[in-house]
């Protein structure tokens, strides 16, 4: 299976609405999107684009429909900036190992360019697929902690990543 990240853009409004709608898609992430917040997400997430975050769409054997998305992002930390990973993947590709590969083609990426001196991830305490992949991936556990995903509070694993791992 060949998976390949493609630059998040304006036309990608209609894959945002199909995740932050689904309710397995959210069942981590504090719930589904009130109306009208999949447009504030997606200009969000354009925004962050002009400013250096990393969004891609997921595409699985050269495929036109996008599984999903992934993104590294500048977030407010502990009075500072860190640089937090996440990807979200329609339900019918979840388990099959495509979110694992899509953040080892994204960290490699980011190594290549000196891009990133760390990378953080925040998953939800319960959610033991997305704390596999991560803990698979050498991400190191650091706290437990709660954090806010689009206004929804969220009680999470804090993992951290060194750019030599």
């Amino acid at each position: 299976m060949a998976i390949e990240l493609r630059p998040y853009g304006d036309d990608d409004l209609a894959l945002t609405e199909a995740l932050e709608s689904d309710v397995e898609v959210m069942r981590g992430l504090g719930g589904v999107a009130g109306k009208g917040e999949s447009a504030r997400i997606h200009a969000r997430r354009l925004a962050g684009m002009a400013r250096g975050d990393w969004y891609f769409t997921i595409h699985v054997d050269e495929g036109a429909r996008a599984a999903g998305i992934i993104a590294i992002w500048q977030t407010p930390w502990d009075g500072g900036f860190i640089h937090e990973v996440g990807a979200m993947l329609l339900p019918e590709f979840h388990a099959q190992g495509i979110a694992m590969r899509a953040f080892r083609i994204l960290a490699e990426r980011g190594r290549a360019e000196a891009k990133f001196t760390e990378i953080h991830a925040f998953t939800e305490v319960h959610n033991e697929p997305s704390n596999a992949i991560v803990r698979r991936l050498g991400f190191t556990l650091l706290e437990e902690c709660d954090v806010d995903y689009e206004g929804r509070p969220l009680h999470c694993n804090h993992w951290v990543q060194q750019a030599d791992s």
